[in-house]
């Protein structure tokens, strides 16, 4: 038994769910982008520093914005001064006492013998002689995790309140309870089961572009051949991010480095939701099937839909339809999974930012991933296939090549085809590209340049990336904040 009891914040707990190479200690970790995460503790502080003040209140304020914002720049700074006034907004002073050293609740179960414990932190612990408020600190969408919910529910007395400070939705909630409370927490514990006595299997996805580990895991290797260091600044570049690469640097830096919060418009959801359902039942429908085209695929199509809504059911109908027309001609197609991750990682010099904010040069670790659509065979030849429901972009030729070097490094064969099928009402085509190993070289070379560009933004300042006008401003997440700041 170790001396230090072993233990997991919810956090680490629900990371590993998503993928247990997250946080295994032999996967090198590197200085990810977490401008979030930074803004999140320094508008934790700034609210610490102000409920300690006795000074009047806006000296108070002005103290805790120079004390925690000074190493922000002026974007950065102007959303957390934001967010710290809508807490003050939706909780005020009092007089009960304070303990912000991150209190928990905490629920335990032996494992090989050693008692291993999981706590759920919130931020705040307000106390006074009658009753006990909790305040867990939420600044992005995601609420609080069931995970959360479940240890609140069984370890809370009865003059306990949890409440979280959302601060994405402006509004001060209780902590809803959980029905299964229980298996949840059974659940997780048999997950850290299975971490602590280290079967690691890496779960590829989204979440990736998170990780402190991405280029490290073995996922995404190196195209270089060399091993990600701790001292490394690392950064994930998904594919959707990608296709911005070629318009505005300022605009591919806001969502991949610096994580600037999008502007809200308003949008039909609709097509959102049909292109949602496309993809993941043409998938099931295609996955592992001889002969797509026999009689009663469709009748098959339309009992994988019964649960949908109807709209969107007779526009996903049509759409595959239209799928079907095009592949028909396709006479040796096998489609062996859907949502693979593809992806390598580019190592080069650059700006790296350490966790006290000490800028110095060094290298980073970029890591282009992609999730593909299906992935299979043509005529023998690896195959990824991505399904389109909007309009064919120049830019998509990026994600070909993407997917291209990675399906080149996985498969280790001489040719790959990448086909993007494009169904939407103006449009139905196929674009077919054939790449061939003679053109991995370049490949390589042309997302190496993209890490060196990347590596020059200095992790601390979100206003250095600049930026370029033209038709793309229009349909920009940043409009009104980038004029702001120009």
């Amino acid at each position: 038994m170790s001396e230090k009891p072993l233990s997991f914040s919810t956090t680490k707990v629900n990371k590993i769910a998503q993928c247990p190479g997250s946080e295994y200690k032999k996967f090198n970790t590197t200085y990810t982008p977490n401008s979030n995460l930074q803004r999140w503790k320094s508008i934790n502080d700034a609210i610490i520093d102000w409920l300690v003040n006795q000074a009047p209140d806006e000296v108070a304020i002005n103290q805790a914005e120079e004390n925690n914002f000074k190493y922000f720049d002026k974007l950065q700074q102007k959303i957390s001064s934001e967010l710290f006034s809508q807490f003050r907004n939706i909780y005020h002073k009092n007089t009960a006492d304070l303990n912000a050293d991150f209190p928990s609740s905490s629920i335990s179960k032996f494992i090989n013998d050693e008692e291993v414990f999981i706590n759920a932190h919130t931020q705040f612990e307000f106390e006074d002689e009658v009753s006990t408020e909790y305040v867990k600190l939420k600044t992005g969408k995601k609420g609080v995790s069931d995970l959360d919910k479940a240890i609140i529910l069984k370890t809370r007395l009865e003059n306990e309140t949890f409440y979280v400070a959302d601060l994405y939705n402006n509004d001060l909630l209780e902590i809803s309870s959980i029905e299964n409370a229980d298996e949840v927490i059974d659940d997780n514990f048999l997950l850290l089961e299975g971490f602590i006595n280290e079967n690691i299997k890496l779960i590829p996805g989204n979440h990736c572009t998170l990780c402190e580990r991405s280029s490290s895991c073995g996922e995404y290797p190196s195209i270089n051949g060399e091993a990600t260091k701790k001292s490394y600044r690392g950064i994930v570049i998904s594919k959707t991010n990608l296709l911005n690469k070629d318009n505005c640097e300022r605009q591919f830096a806001w969502k991949t480095q610096y994580g600037i919060p999008k502007e809200e418009k308003e949008s039909d959801p609709f097509p959102m939701k049909v292109g949602i359902s496309f993809h993941k039942f043409s998938g099931m429908m295609l996955l592992n099937t001889k002969d797509y085209q026999k009689s009663g695929e469709i009748e098959r199509l339309k009992n994988l839909l019964k649960e949908e809504d109807g709209e969107v059911a007779i526009e996903v109908i049509k759409k595959y339809e239209q799928l079907l027309n095009q592949i028909k001609d396709f006479n040796n197609l096998e489609i062996t999974a859907r949502e693979r991750v593809l992806g390598f990682t580019a190592i080069t010099d650059a700006i790296v930012q350490n966790k006290s904010h000490k800028v110095y040069e060094g290298k980073i670790a970029a890591t282009f991933m992609g999730s593909a659509d299906l992935v299979g065979r043509l005529d023998g030849a690896p195959l990824v296939v991505e399904l389109k429901t909007g309009a064919q972009l120049p830019q998509h030729s990026a994600e070909a090549e993407l997917y291209a070097l990675g399906a080149f490094i996985q498969t280790k064969e001489k040719e790959v085809v990448v086909l993007h099928i494009y169904v939407s009402d103006k449009e139905e085509k196929i674009v077919e590209r054939r790449f061939t190993d003679d053109q991995i070289e370049a490949l390589k070379k042309k997302f190496d340049s993209i890490a060196k560009t990347i590596g020059k933004w200095d992790p601390s300042d979100a206003l250095q990336p600049g930026f370029s006008e033209g038709d793309w401003c229009n349909f920009c997440d940043f409009q009104k904040t980038c004029l702001e700041f120009r």
